[in-house]
């Protein structure tokens, strides 16, 4: 065997390999969000295991496009550089995609119920699991940020502008930014909605209170709780001041 032959030879086998571990890596990330969406697998097989090992798939299928794009380039055939290039496209952007996660999960608190009033819990009236909390609880979400800024958040207080104003502004809110909304109920002041993630589903609850002060000004409070996990990797803090901006905007349009 020549030795061009042989240099073919092996610029094949990168390329299939690069190939195959790319399709390895997207399937196993298909399984797991399909699973968990169709209730067939747990959150914990579905994140920590099926997940955990198509990122290091994606990672062996990344260097291994690198090593087949580089062997190649001699041969400037169009197809199977843009197959590489697709595979290289495909693995930086789903390895970065995990590890912004991870760095989300490891610099924000444990913690995955956020409230700007936790003197006064606001109680969901639809999904009412979240009303199940205790003391401890209560003080984990209060405290357990050790006082970081993504876990302080001060409700939002209104001045010169009726209580229906308020409540329609907090309702194009909440549609404006792709929430669902699932109650609302003007003589209570009170708006609930709920969010999904993109790739697994997982819904996030978020309430809207809104009072008369004795000032005549009006009062917003906001609680955004995660259905599950012990973290919501800075999601909710994030929601609460994302709805309560958008508030405030609406209301000065």
């Amino acid at each position: 065997m020549s030795y061009s032959n042989y240099q073919k030879k092996n610029n094949n086998y990168w390329y299939v390999f690069s190939n195959i571990t790319t399709l390895i890596a997207l399937s196993l990330l298909c399984i797991s969000v399909i699973g968990y969406r169709l209730e067939l697998l747990s959150v914990v097989f579905s994140l920590l295991t099926l997940t955990k090992y198509a990122t290091y798939t994606s990672l062996m299928a990344l260097v291994l496009s690198l090593i087949a794009f580089g062997s190649t380039l001699d041969n400037y055939k169009f197809l199977p550089i843009l197959n590489i290039i697709i595979n290289i496209i495909i693995n930086i952007v789903l390895v970065t995609t995990i590890y912004n996660s991870i760095i989300a999960l490891k610099s924000n608190p444990v913690i995955n119920d956020i409230s700007t009033n936790y003197d006064d819990i606001l109680e969901f009236k639809i999904y009412k699991k979240h009303n199940l909390h205790t003391d401890e609880h209560i003080l984990l979400q209060k405290y357990g940020g050790f006082k970081q800024p993504s876990s302080t958040i001060m409700p939002l207080q209104i001045n010169n502008k009726t209580l229906l104003e308020t409540f329609k502004a907090s309702e194009n809110a909440l549609n404006n930014m792709g929430l669902k909304i699932t109650y609302s109920n003007l003589e209570e002041g009170l708006i609930e909605a709920v969010e999904s993630s993109f790739w697994y589903g997982y819904k996030d609850d978020i309430i809207i209170r809104i009072e008369r002060l004795i000032s005549d000004d009006i009062k917003i409070d906001i609680r955004s709780a995660s259905r599950i996990g012990k973290s919501d990797f800075g999601v909710n803090s994030i929601r609460i001041k994302a709805v309560l901006e958008k508030i405030s905007s609406n209301l000065k349009d």
